[in-house]
């Protein structure tokens, strides 16, 4: 077994979790462990070729378990914005020189100065000969005059000298920042291979652990050590846990250094990792005691990276762009039907992928603006499909995304819109955790296009709307018993939202909105269970191109 303890020096761990800029980081994630053992390598001006080697050999095991308790912590201070003064622009940011550019750069425009001053120079010396009076020489004079002044700023302009006051710390602009902290019972806690056989590379391996001196913020100190004592697990990895950590994977030290040489350490970035669920260790394993969604956690998303900014009334229009663009990469049209969705040429009755724009909803300043998309995986995929559908994937990235990694989706109305794979997002609204946990309780998203039609939900005569929401309301129950295998105990519907920034059904474009289809009457839901259901839920006709998302929330 490979143990490696860390120890908070000051007793406190300083992080931002990945998706709540307004939150800690809380267990710590085994993924920020190993990005800091990447930089311990890049220490020296040259890898070691050992320590290299331990981490290539680190990269391919298995999900560390934990020693660690995540409910025990003294407390988390109160996070405060705090407006901080934005970098030197000579290392980066909208100038984005490095300091040995910046005076290369300084050097070369002083050249040109003097460069400049020669030849006006020279120029009015030959038009005072011609004649000293003449429209030409004065325009020399003025020239000449021009090209002292600029000399006289050192070789730089106006803009360059106001770049230069920008240096001075009380003139840059100020950023919000937080600064959230956890303080821990126990100020120490251990990553555990529990089945790794590290005694090739423990030398190697102890030289990092005593070059890590910090692990999250930079006022965040530790000091690691590899230890031989049995140490026991408090969380290990498992696909039905609760607690969801970011992990590495095969070619992690590689991925590192490419993004890196993307954002230098300067610009905005995001740690490369895949999503890992955890539970207690002292969970006795057993079956799942709730139902399932027949749709799984295991998601590709894309995050939106600019172009338009829809707001969840265009999913539809969003699911079907991403559709097109994938099926645009298989040119003989002879996909599985776990992926196409149809069978023969005509819709399967089995569950398949999902395409899902994700909105941003349920929070007191959302705005329903779908901030990315995913494509949902049936939780009985086989692995040949798995396999077929992220062959795609990499080939519609391979061709179609530019030189940082963006995609643009577009199609019928709606307005171009760039996205980019993202492994984990600093987005909650992108987390498979945030919708894919379980509750008792659902409420939708994106309303549900019903599989029948209920009757008329706004009639005002003799009972017509109550025996219509009745009608709506089996409906829904129907589509919770196909999608979860249980009904709910309970369902309310209704025309408007019911989620702060979703929108009223109005808003959203007929479905299917096909020639010669019947638009389906389409609903928002409050849907209870009476026992904890596990997402994600997408419920109703619509339900692969982005109608009927539901949240799991809290019972109130």
């Amino acid at each position: 077994m490979l143990a490696i303890e860390i120890e908070l020096l000051t007793g406190r761990y300083a992080a931002t979790a990945h998706n709540d800029r307004g939150r800690a980081e809380w267990p710590p994630h085994p993924a920020r462990f190993f990005s800091a053992l990447v930089a311990a390598l890049h220490d020296h001006e040259e890898a070691d070729r050992a320590e290299r080697a331990a981490l290539l050999w680190l990269e391919q095991q298995s999900a560390p378990a934990l020693r660690v308790d995540p409910e025990s912590r003294v407390g988390t201070r109160q996070v405060q914005d705090v407006y901080v003064p934005v970098n030197d622009v000579t290392l980066g940011g909208d100038a984005g020189l490095s300091r040995t550019e910046w005076a290369d750069a300084f050097a070369m425009q002083k050249k040109k100065v003097n460069d400049k001053l020669a030849k006006a120079d020279a120029k009015l010396r030959e038009e005072s000969q011609k004649n000293p009076d003449s429209d030409a020489c004065k325009k020399a004079k003025k020239d000449l005059a021009k090209a002292q002044r600029e000399l006289a700023k050192d070789g730089f302009s106006d803009v360059d000298l106001g770049t230069s006051v920008a240096l001075m710390p009380d003139r840059r602009t100020r950023q919000v920042r937080t600064f959230p902290v956890v303080i821990p019972e126990t100020p120490s806690f251990a990553f555990l291979w529990r089945d790794a056989d590290a005694t090739e590379h423990r030398a190697a391996l102890e030289r990092l652990c005593a070059r890590v001196t910090r692990l999250g913020h930079s006022s965040s100190l530790v000091r690691c050590n590899v230890v031989d004592r049995d140490i026991s697990p408090t969380l290990v990895p498992s696909d039905d846990g609760d607690t969801t950590l970011r992990v590495i994977g095969a070619h992690q030290v590689e991925r590192l250094e490419q993004a890196f040489a993307y954002h230098e350490g300067w610009q905005p970035r995001v740690l490369p990792a895949r999503p890992q669920r955890y539970r207690s260790a002292s969970e006795v394993a057993a079956p799942t005691a709730h139902a399932e969604s027949v749709f799984s956690a295991d998601w590709v998303v894309f995050e939106r990276v600019g172009g338009s900014r829809p707001v969840s009334s265009r999913s539809t229009d969003l699911a079907r762009a991403l559709r097109g663009a994938l099926l645009e990469q298989h040119a003989d049209k002879s996909l599985p039907a776990a992926l196409s969705g149809h069978a023969e040429s005509a819709p399967t009755e089995q569950p398949h992928v999902a395409f899902v724009p994700l909105p941003f909803v349920g929070h007191e300043h959302a705005d329903g603006a779908i901030m990315g998309c995913a494509l949902v995986l049936p939780r009985q995929l086989p692995t040949s499909d798995r396999e077929t559908l992220l062959r795609l994937v990499a080939r519609w990235e391979k061709e179609r995304s530019d030189k940082r990694g963006n995609l643009t989706l577009a199609g019928g109305s709606l307005p171009p819109y760039t996205v980019r794979r993202v492994d984990v997002s600093a987005k909650r609204s992108l987390s498979p955790e945030l919708w894919c946990r379980a509750s008792t309780r659902f409420i939708t998203a994106t309303p549900i296009a019903l599989d029948k039609n209920p009757g008329n939900l706004r009639s005002n005569r003799d009972g017509t709307a109550r025996k219509a929401a009745l009608e709506a309301q089996h409906s829904i129950s129907d589509a919770c018993l196909r999608v979860v295998g249980v009904r709910p105990v309970s369902v309310e519907v209704s025309l408007a939202p019911l989620l702060p920034g979703a929108q009223h059904v109005r808003e959203f474009l007929p479905w299917p909105g096909r020639p010669g289809r019947t638009p389906r009457v389409r609903v928002h839901a409050d849907i209870c269970f009476e026992k904890s259901v596990q997402g994600p839920l997408l419920l109703g006709a619509g339900r692969y191109f982005g109608l009927g998302l539901c949240l799991p929330v809290e019972d109130r």
